[in-house]
Parts: C-alpha cells; structure tokens; sequence
C-alpha cells in the first residue's frame, strides 16, 4: 500500500516534471520565433546567389569546400 509521503513525492516529482517540460516548451517556441526572423542581409545575399547561378556566373571555391568537408570530417572522428 503506497503512502501519503509516497504519494507526495510522487506529486513532487509530476510537478517538477511538468515545470521543466513548460520551460522547455517555452525556450522552443522562442528559438522558433527567432529563426523566423526575416534577416535582410541573408535575404539580399540569397538573391544574389540566385541571380549568379541562373546567369551561370555562380563559381564553386573548390578549396573553401574540401577544407569544409575536411573539417566535418576530422569532428567525426
């Protein structure tokens, strides 16, 4: 047979659980709200990234993209 102390802790225990559950549910609907965002210098850089690559003047930095993949590569190990 369970307790009132048993049962109290039991409740304690819910209520923390709940009470953190909130505050994360709360820090994500923030970080959410922040990333939607719109950012004018992001925008006005993807335009341009755009108009480069329908235009066929967009070049590939081969060697900024093998020392990116080098990188992802050597922090998964």
């Amino acid at each position: 047979m369970t307790t009132r102390c048993e049962k109290e802790k039991v409740r304690s225990v819910l209520r923390a659980d709940k009470d953190k559950l909130s505050s994360g549910s709360r820090l994500l609907q923030k970080v959410n709200e922040t990333m939607n965002i719109p950012d004018p210098e992001r925008a006005a850089r993807i335009q341009f990234l755009k108009e480069q690559v329908q235009k066929g003047t967009y070049k590939v930095d081969t060697d900024k993209v093998a020392l990116s993949m080098l990188k992802d590569l050597i922090k998964d190990l």
